[in-house]
């Protein structure tokens, strides 16, 4: 893996090319990688999301929890000389491997001295340090993160934070000492919680590694995945990214995963965090959310997103967005997919994922022009204060409507299952 600062500047972060294999494609950062489960997109087929979303090479996310089942299936097909992203139906398109699934709610506790838990399909799970290399030695992903203890959030305390420190600390140096049973390139965790002691910690047991150890670092234990994400508390999560930050080389990559809100990603951006996921998009679309928040000034009226389960879009025969390019809001109208809701029809969460997935991408294809020209600023304060508003609110919560058992395999309802 390969990282070439472009530009850094005082305001508005930094702007880079990523090239992850050899021979493989230059990616601009901030990158946005494809959050999926088990290795697909949800509710998109592959050729689905190539046509109707994006033709360019995209960086899939992959989690080690919704993935462990196919371990013994990848190894044998990695012996026939073929990746990961062709097993999972995205051939040749790079990927990076995470343990947690940012899109789900990680529960706390469960933590042992040796081992971490794993929350997978299949109930939970126990890794150590020596079955997780063993795993990811099988997967063989181009990128991978190294165990960590992140059971980490803002309730934590002082002596919660040190340990998952101390415990992460005790995973990477078999990490470290084994990393060469894979491919890919390492990502050394930064944790700690919000302790900023914590944090220095961490980075310093990083950086005691020789320099050829990892290639860029993953930032985690603000939260505890899943919806927690949107609702995190910028005055608390910043500060302690921008401790961070400061102490870390320059010339590597630095990841944040999890479903931050559009004006946190900005301000991520801003301390100079380069790879995100979309996540926030799965999120907003679970929850039956169009995303609809501008990020270009075009003098209209816009929210953060608009619920597609409101009876008062029943009867408008307009699009998600409008100017917007995607298939759904090209084709359909609001009081359509309010239909396929009512109705439970796969359709429905098909169609709202086309459009988040577009209109957030469309977001960072805007951020790296902002970047690029040194305008982030301008771009913060027009997502943070649409129509001239400061305090609406980005958080998704989880949406409790009622829907009867008949339907709980169809549509919108599959995914929350």
């Amino acid at each position: 893996m390969k990282f070439l600062i472009e530009s850094i500047s005082k305001n508005s972060g930094r702007l880079g090319q990523l090239r992850i294999r050899e021979g493989g494609p230059d990616l601009k950062t901030p990158l946005l990688l494809q959050t999926t489960k088990g290795g697909s997109i949800p509710w998109l087929a592959g050729d689905v999301f190539e046509h109707q979303i994006s033709q360019q090479p995209q960086v899939l996310q992959l989690t080690l929890s919704t993935m462990g089942h196919m371990v013994e299936a990848l190894e044998q097909w990695n012996n026939k000389d073929r990746g990961v992203s062709d097993y999972v139906g995205f051939p040749g398109q790079p990927n990076v491997l995470l343990v947690r699934d940012p899109c789900e709610t990680t529960p706390s506790g469960s933590n042992d001295r040796d081992t971490l838990p794993l929350f997978t399909r299949r109930g939970k799970e126990t890794l150590t340090a020596e079955s997780y290399i063993e795993a990811v030695a099988k997967i063989q992903p181009d990128i991978y993160q190294g165990l960590s203890d992140a059971d980490t959030n803002t309730e934590s305390s002082k002596k919660r934070s040190q340990k998952s420190v101390d415990r992460t600390e005790k995973f990477m140096h078999y990490i470290y000492e084994q990393r060469g049973k894979v491919k890919g390139t390492l990502l050394a965790p930064i944790v700690g919680g919000y302790n900023t002691f914590a944090r220095t910690q961490s980075i310093k047991h990083a950086r005691e590694q020789p320099s050829d150890s990892y290639g860029g670092y993953v930032l985690e234990g603000f939260h505890n995945n899943g919806l927690s994400a949107t609702a995190l508390d910028t005055s608390k999560l910043l500060p302690i990214v921008e401790h961070c930050v400061k102490q870390l080389e320059e010339d590597k990559p630095r990841m944040i995963p999890g479903a931050y809100t559009p004006i946190t990603v900005l301000e991520l951006i801003r301390l100079g965090i380069d790879v995100f996921d979309t996540s926030y998009a799965y999120c907003a679309t679970l929850n039956f959310k169009a995303l609809t928040f501008a990020f270009v000034q075009d003098g209209k009226e816009h929210m953060p997103f608009l619920d597609i389960t409101d009876d008062d879009i029943k009867e408008e025969f307009t699009p998600l967005l409008k100017d917007c390019s995607c298939l759904t809001c090209q084709k359909h109208t609001r009081a359509y997919l309010h239909h396929l809701y009512k109705t439970n029809e796969l359709l429905g969460p098909i169609l709202l994922m086309i459009h988040n997935l577009h209109h957030y991408m469309a977001f960072f294809e805007r951020i790296r022009e902002e970047v690029a020209n040194d305008t982030l600023p301008a771009l913060i304060d027009l997502v943070r204060n649409q129509n001239g508003d400061s305090s609406l609110d980005y958080s998704i919560v989880q949406n409790t409507k009622v829907i009867s058992k008949a339907t709980i395999s169809k549509g919108f309802v599959a995914a929350a299952v």
